[in-house]
């Protein structure tokens, strides 16, 4: 019999850094409408705004505010150690807590759930074993947050008519704002790779190992809006004398690491669905073919 996802532990993970307003409504958005039980896991990054935030959550406790959301873990960075560093000191937080299977959600600070959002999650995750990553948010606008597919070391973001019939998304990796890790993934020890520095790259490494793995990417909207970050708005990587130099180097240099890493399977865009199905097949399987062949960043797996 299929493992029922409905029945594990589900754990969220969230980051922290100077975002105490976006921080306090997607916790206030969590605790409306998270109707699946969850155990929350929240890394602060070294935050000149953290003790705004400690008083928020503990008045939500003590008041009993935040519904079927528990707080597992509070993780305090003296600094900012980045997506990579932060994210795996959450995974590895949770295996200390956890003797059997679980499954995990990441969701940024600076987005807000919707009625449902988790249990669309776990749903569709359920009916798609094959399926590893789940991507659920989607802008404020209205469209679902992008898939993205990486042709020679750039980011390339799909436009509307690469979506599949079904009203998902397909794809080398997607926006991970909101991405459902299967059970099966954590076990196997997944942690992203902490030599992409601070932000950017990470993620569609890890969606890349993942399908190295056998499993697909997928982008669905569960209810999950993604806003513009306040944090990622005043980071000292951005705008430094009218420009984006810092930035724009370190983002260099991640993409650079990507490239170097996953070389072998960037490719062309294709340009309809048809084509762009074809291609995920053909990698997907050239992936899973030729992942133990090649130095990619190690797992760390579960004896």
């Amino acid at each position: 019999m299929a493992q029922l996802l409905g029945q594990l532990p589900t754990y969220i993970i969230t980051l922290t850094w100077n975002n105490a307003l976006d921080f306090v409504r997607c916790a206030d958005s969590l605790a409306r409408y998270t109707i699946h039980p969850a155990r929350w896991v929240i890394v602060d990054n070294g935050s000149e705004e953290r003790a705004c935030i400690e008083g928020y959550l503990d008045q939500m406790e003590v008041c009993r505010a935040l519904g079927q959301v528990e707080i597992a873990a509070f993780i305090e960075n003296s600094t900012n150690r980045g997506l990579p560093v932060a994210q795996n000191q959450a995974l590895d937080q949770i295996d200390q807590l956890e003797n059997g299977p679980y499954q995990v959600v990441l969701l940024d600070a600076d987005t807000v759930v919707q009625q449902g959002w988790l249990t669309n999650l776990i749903d569709f995750a359920q009916t798609r074993p094959e399926v590893g990553i789940v991507g659920g948010a989607k802008s404020p606008e209205g469209p679902p947050c992008p898939v993205y597919h990486n042709p020679n070391g750039r980011w390339y973001v799909h436009d509307k008519q690469h979506k599949h019939p079904s009203g998902f998304m397909e794809g080398e990796s997607i926006d991970f704002a909101c991405a459902y890790l299967r059970p099966e993934l954590l076990a196997r020890g997944l942690r992203f790779d902490e030599g992409f520095e601070i932000y950017d790259g990470h993620d569609q490494d890890l969606s890349f190992r993942v399908r190295s793995w056998g499993y697909r990417v997928w982008q669905i909207d569960a209810g999950v809006l993604h806003y513009a970050s306040s944090a990622m708005k005043s980071t000292d990587y951005q705008w430094q004398g009218g420009g984006r130099t810092e930035w724009d180097a370190l983002r260099t240099k991640n993409v650079a690491r990507f490239a170097r890493i996953w070389e072998p399977f960037l490719t062309p865009d294709r340009t309809t669905v048809e084509e762009e199905m074809l291609h995920m097949q053909r990698m997907n399987t050239k992936l899973v073919a030729e992942a133990g062949e090649r130095k990619a960043v190690p797992s760390r797996e579960v004896e």
